[in-house]
């Protein structure tokens, strides 16, 4: 989830968590959430087989059905390990935990159940060289219809940049695409389950792993992200980031009020789009926040 910059957060710097200096597939396990949404995870499974290699042989694949109406299946055996596990917690941050829970991974890859795998999602975060305890990887469309083109340029799945000790990082993460050492995961006791939507906890995970350790953008990481849900879908996200950033305000004492703002491509339909945005976010902070951390 993006929309929202650091706004005065600064993390308080606690004992930093060793990490290993070396990445492997095999050290990597994938979580993914889901709810009512079989097609995806099939068509994820199916993609993902084509493109695997003995490179990308990551540890295991586990898929976390959460609440769905009716429960996900894996109709065909797959040349990777794969778990099928329930989680009846309401919400992706319960169901990411739980998901965790069951990896025997170093890393947690943690992706969303409507991103689609590309030949680099795995070997872009490969390394010899690692010192971060997260990284942010990059996300990209999977159409190129107008609204989907508006995420895109507007970068609604990349974190924005800030600037530490002249450095530039990823103000937080997004668990569309990021990849997060399972040490310091469990550290910090992992997703904050009082958030119940989707949006908010994957920047409070972000926050908190910054005070035990530094995070890193890795480009050479891509997924496709289907937003093919129309202008429904387009209004319920971003009701729901809102609604997330209202309790990300009160957990952190950040004004994060949504405000006015133009497009980065100024054409009719994204401004239209941007007006949008910015009525629902408003509309999900101000009028749909309900549940307080």
């Amino acid at each position: 989830m993006s929309l929202i910059s650091r706004l005065g957060f600064k993390p308080i710097k606690k004992e930093t968590i060793s990490v290993p200096k070396e990445i492997t597939a095999k050290d990597i396990s994938i979580v993914i959430p889901v709810k009512d949404n079989q097609n995806g995870i099939t068509n994820f499974f199916n993609i993902f087989e084509t493109i695997l290699t003995q490179d990308t042989n990551i540890k295991e694949v586990i898929i976390v059905d959460n609440l769905s109406k009716s429960p996900i299946k894996i109709y065909k055996k797959y040349n990777f390990n794969i778990q099928l596990i329930t989680c009846n917690i309401p919400g992706p941050a319960a169901a990411r935990n739980k998901g965790v829970s069951f990896s025997t991974g170093k890393w947690i890859l943690f992706l969303d159940s409507d991103c689609i795998p590309t030949k680099n999602t795995i070997l872009g975060y490969l390394s010899n060289n690692n010192s971060h305890v997260a990284y942010a990887g990059n996300i990209k469309t999977t159409s190129s219809n107008k609204l989907s083109k508006y995420y895109e340029t507007q970068e609604i799945l990349i974190p924005p940049e800030t600037i530490e000790n002249e450095i530039i990082r990823p103000d937080y993460l997004v668990t569309a695409n990021c990849l997060v050492y399972k040490n310091a995961f469990n550290s910090i006791k992992g997703f904050d389950e009082k958030f119940k939507q989707a949006g908010g906890e994957d920047i409070d995970l972000g926050f908190r792993l910054l005070s035990i350790g530094s995070i890193a953008y890795q480009w050479n990481s891509t997924v496709l992200h289907n937003f093919d849900d129309g202008i429904k879908g387009f209004i319920k996200r971003f009701d729901r980031y809102g609604k997330g950033n209202k309790q990300l305000s009160h957990k952190h004492m950040l004004n994060l009020t949504p405000r006015p703002f133009l497009p980065i491509n100024k054409t009719p339909i994204n401004m239209i789009l941007a007006l949008l945005q910015f009525l629902f976010m408003s509309k999900g902070y101000h009028l749909n926040y309900i549940t307080k951390p």
